[in-house]
């Protein structure tokens, strides 16, 4: 069993870092993870500690086989989604779209073919 590294101050967590990290989460040796992803036990070691790039195609064998989004393995957060706050009309609003979702799809496709004709028709007046 490999002991856990000590991190240096202000370095960057690399690919390795976050594979062994998953791994590790997920309960599998290295030499599990090699047998899920078609890898030697030694190549899992050789990418968790060097932090090299690994082929494209293990990448994905590997970021399946510990139930992560290569993005996730890749270290990448996304944005965090601005609180909305619906309150009165908004709200109104809302309920009413999830109402058109409820209808079949011909009188979806003409309420919003009205909603357009009415915006482009409001578009047009303002600039004449």
């Amino acid at each position: 069993m490999s002991r856990p590294r000590k991190k240096e101050p202000g370095k960057t967590e690399t690919l390795g870092d976050r594979v062994r990290r998953y791994r590790v989460a997920k309960g599998l040796t290295q030499a599990e993870l090699g047998k899920l992803v078609g890898a030697s036990q030694r190549m899992i070691n050789y990418y968790e500690v060097h932090g090299v790039s690994l082929p494209p195609g293990l990448i994905v064998k590997i970021a399946d086989a510990l139930g992560v989004s290569i993005d996730g393995l890749f270290g990448h957060k996304p944005p965090a989604r601005p609180a909305v706050t619906l309150a009165g009309e908004n709200l109104r609003r809302v309920r009413r779209l999830k109402r058109l979702d409820e209808l079949p799809r011909d009188d979806q496709v003409a309420v919003l073919r009205m909603i357009d004709a009415l915006a482009d028709r409001s578009t047009k007046r303002g600039r004449g």
